[in-house]
């Protein structure tokens, strides 16, 4: 069995909290509140092997965005350690990040020439004399014809500019792509194109991936394994069908049911009962337990840890009764005439 390629062990990020001097002597001299401190990703660990496709799904504002970055290496963690390891597989940058806006993501000032070809020139992975070619090369892998290498980001379409995004990310030849809702902003066609893009080019150049999404219908086609996030805590984590058949976490299940299929054509969505509550003050115990219909006292006072449940890891104090239940539970859909 190979070792994994990523590692994240206990990774934890806050923010807020000190904040600069003059806001911490005016909180001493009480004439103002500390700056509260958020915890937007708790005590989080899990393993990546090379190849795979890591899903990472929940609300807005669970902490999956957070937590892609510190993978990234744009956030530096709270506590904890992200490890990855490298080997001699042709690749020069462990890292790239993908992110959810094609608008913004691209500088609008340079043409795409430029924005592809700036890192492999900085970095010397490709000569002078062999840019141009190595430019075109993955340009037109990615879909995109090198006849508008000259044009601006400005002038392309939102899935075509993803596609730039992309290539830029490859220029640099990774060994882990985190793409961070790299479908969310384009409409349904193109965000199936853009995922079919993303496995050719796993197969192709042995790229893993962590894949971040709030959409499981989309997850459910490209993972491997599925983390489940809520209010910065992992929930559940484990194969991607084992999951989806037979989910150990009553946050999982409100999220799967919530997913439309053409075998529940006459089912009425809703979205899971409740708001999920600020970080800034979480519910004490496991942070669910206000918006589920299988809380008990225990899920009020005692956080539950995370523990294996059969092929699966399930923070839940009553994971097995939950994977065994045939109880629908209040939230997520009614039947209709």
């Amino acid at each position: 069995m190979t070792d994994p390629i990523l590692r994240v062990e206990g990774v934890t990020r806050r923010f807020g909290g000190r904040g600069d001097l003059v806001a911490r002597l005016l909180a001493r001299l009480g004439l103002a509140r500390p700056k509260p401190v958020v915890t937007a990703v708790d005590d989080v660990s899990f393993t990546l092997d090379r190849g795979k496709v890591l899903g990472v799904v929940g609300e807005s504002g669970c902490g999956k965005s957070t937590l892609g970055r510190m993978i990234a290496g744009l956030l530096p963690p709270s506590e904890g350690g992200i490890h990855v390891a490298t080997g001699d597989t042709g690749h020069a940058l462990p890292m790239q990040m993908i992110f959810q806006d094609p608008f913004s993501s691209l500088n609008p000032r340079k043409r795409v020439t430029d924005l592809v070809g700036e890192a492999p020139r900085v970095h010397r992975i490709v000569d002078r004399a062999g840019m141009d070619a190595y430019i075109d090369g993955l340009m037109e892998r990615c879909g995109i014809d090198p006849g508008v290498r000259d044009r601006f980001a400005h002038q392309f379409s939102g899935g075509q500019r993803q596609r730039i995004g992309i290539a830029r990310a490859l220029a640099v030849k990774p060994e882990i792509l985190v793409a961070d809702e790299a479908v969310s902003a384009l409409d349904v066609s193109i965000q199936a194109q853009i995922i079919n893009l993303f496995m050719d080019l796993r197969d192709e150049f042995g790229l893993t991936y962590v894949f971040i999404s709030h959409d499981l219908g989309v997850v459910e086609h490209i993972a491997d394994t599925i983390l489940v996030m809520y209010l910065g805590r992992v929930v559940e984590i484990g194969p991607a069908e084992e999951v989806f058949a037979r989910p150990r976490h009553p946050y999982t299940r409100a999220l799967i049911e919530g997913v439309p299929r053409l075998d529940r054509r006459r089912v009425v969505y809703a979205p899971v009962e409740g708001d999920i509550p600020s970080p800034i003050d979480p519910p004490s115990g496991c942070h669910f337990h206000p918006r589920c219909p299988f809380a008990q006292d225990r899920c009020r006072a005692e956080r539950p840890a995370l523990r294996q449940v059969g092929p699966v890891e399930a923070a839940c104090h009553f994971a097995e009764d939950i994977a065994n239940s045939k109880e629908t539970p209040p939230w997520p859909a009614t039947q209709t005439a």
